[in-house]
């Protein structure tokens, strides 16, 4: 069975959804989005910490967030936005020179970024009332915030249906067809994709109690006994947008690709109002990351806490640690932050994938050595920060040539030829 569609990308997460919202909204018609957990049930973006933030270092990274911050600034209600602010606290002098460094380049942008000497910190935000003997002074970045990301991921997919764009659900890419076709100059020739070749993986219970598609995500194979049917779809255009799977389908196009999957934890604390010190409010707070690299901020009526296990291996894995992981990894490191925390309780918690490259940043663009073959994906846990920016950009470069708002060719993965041209960040969690 054969179909064909104008643009295909694969990747129904918060960016191939905004990609396929992007087109849609120039006037593009005939795009296909698949996914083998259209759900989201294991995206990266339904699984991370709600942050939302442009201060980094890397002007592609701050402009392509600060796009994204102002389309959630205006859709704020419906997609829960609180522009509460992000507070870096350092007991390193050297690290804090270095943000002071890149304060200037993020101020030039428009982040109004702050920098807050240790008593600034303690009378601005009381919850810091630990360690604080040891700090050499914080950054605050205002423009920051929290966001609900199924809020707008949903909203990314709702506006691209109703225009036209259709979503495909349980469909395991299985294998691309490329072809040779003539290039630009004289005797060049360069590879197209003509189709790709899919799995429909049968739709037994839409909650994955069984795990069927988590097996599939984690093992890259259909189970026989799952498969529905197998069917081809040719296309004119197609894009990479599957985040931390994105090597395995560049695989199969015979693409090398530099991203990993690495394991990303985050746990649901209960704090108790007599609990919290006396002066704090919990309620205003944003996100709050201390020196020891444990990162907070109130969720709900709860606390959601993480924190990055530096030596965490790359691979597929969604296995959270449960209460071991927050009593040996988050609670110390909370509680020699906040004395309002040492008593919180674990009430659960779940892992996801960062996509990770060399430099921490995201790839995206045109692939070399192919006349349709565009990508976006692995932007070590800034697709929703980037979402926006990023789609609106690339979607003018599928439709018009031309990159619209952000200039996005320092991600292209040709940077990774020459570690010079390489857009490092450091500021990840």
């Amino acid at each position: 069975m054969s179909e064909r569609v104008h643009i295909l990308i694969a990747g129904g997460g918060i960016v191939g959804t905004a990609l396929a919202w992007a087109l849609a909204r120039r006037g593009v018609s005939g795009i296909r989005v698949i996914d083998l957990d259209l759900a989201g049930m294991y995206a990266s973006s339904e699984l991370n910490a709600g942050g939302a933030r442009a201060t980094w270092w890397q002007t592609v990274n701050i402009e392509s967030c600060l796009a994204t911050l102002d389309f959630f600034r205006a859709h704020a209600q419906e997609f829960g936005f609180q522009e509460r602010g992000y507070l870096w606290l350092y007991d390193d002098a050297g690290l804090l020179a270095q943000a002071d460094e890149k304060r200037v380049l993020q101020n030039r942008l428009g982040l109004g970024v702050e920098r807050l000497a240790p008593g600034e910190v303690q009378e601005r935000f009381p919850i810091v009332d630990r360690g604080t003997e040891t700090l050499v002074g914080a950054t605050f970045s205002p423009r920051d915030g929290l966001v609900n990301p199924n809020a707008v991921r949903a909203f990314y997919r709702r506006e691209a249906q109703q225009r036209g764009v259709v979503f495909s659900d349980r469909d395991y890419l299985a294998g691309v067809r490329t072809e040779l076709v003539a290039g630009a100059g004289a005797g060049s020739t360069k590879r197209r994709v003509a189709a790709v070749e899919l799995i429909e993986v049968e739709r037994s219970d839409p909650t994955d109690a069984e795990g069927v598609i988590r097996e599939i995500l984690c093992t890259h194979r259909v189970p026989m006994a799952r498969c529905v049917r197998e069917r081809r779809i040719d296309c004119d255009v197609f894009v990479n947008c599957l985040g931390a799977w994105s090597p395995l389908l560049a695989a199969k196009i015979g693409v090398h690709d530099v991203t990993e999957p690495v394991r990303r934890q985050l746990s649901l604390l209960d704090v108790h109002g007599e609990d919290v010190a006396p002066g704090v409010n919990l309620e205003t707070l944003g996100m709050v990351v201390a020196p020891s690299n444990v990162f907070f901020h109130p969720e709900g009526a709860h606390l959601l806490a993480g924190y990055s296990i530096p030596e965490e291996p790359p691979g597929y894995d969604f296995d959270y640690d449960g209460e071991d992981f927050f009593i040996e990894e988050v609670w110390p490191r909370l509680a020699a932050c906040a004395s309002s925390f040492e008593r919180c309780g674990h009430v659960r918690g779940w892992a996801g994938l960062y996509a990770v490259t060399p430099d921490c940043s995201g790839i995206a663009g045109a692939v070399p050595g192919f006349s349709n073959l565009f990508e976006a994906h692995s932007f070590t846990g800034r697709g929703v920060m980037q979402s926006c920016g990023v789609a609106t950009s690339l979607a003018a470069r599928i439709d018009s040539g031309a990159w619209q708002g952000v200039d996005l060719d320092p991600m292209s993965r040709t940077r990774f030829q020459d570690p010079r041209r390489w857009i490092a960040e450091s500021l990840h969690i």
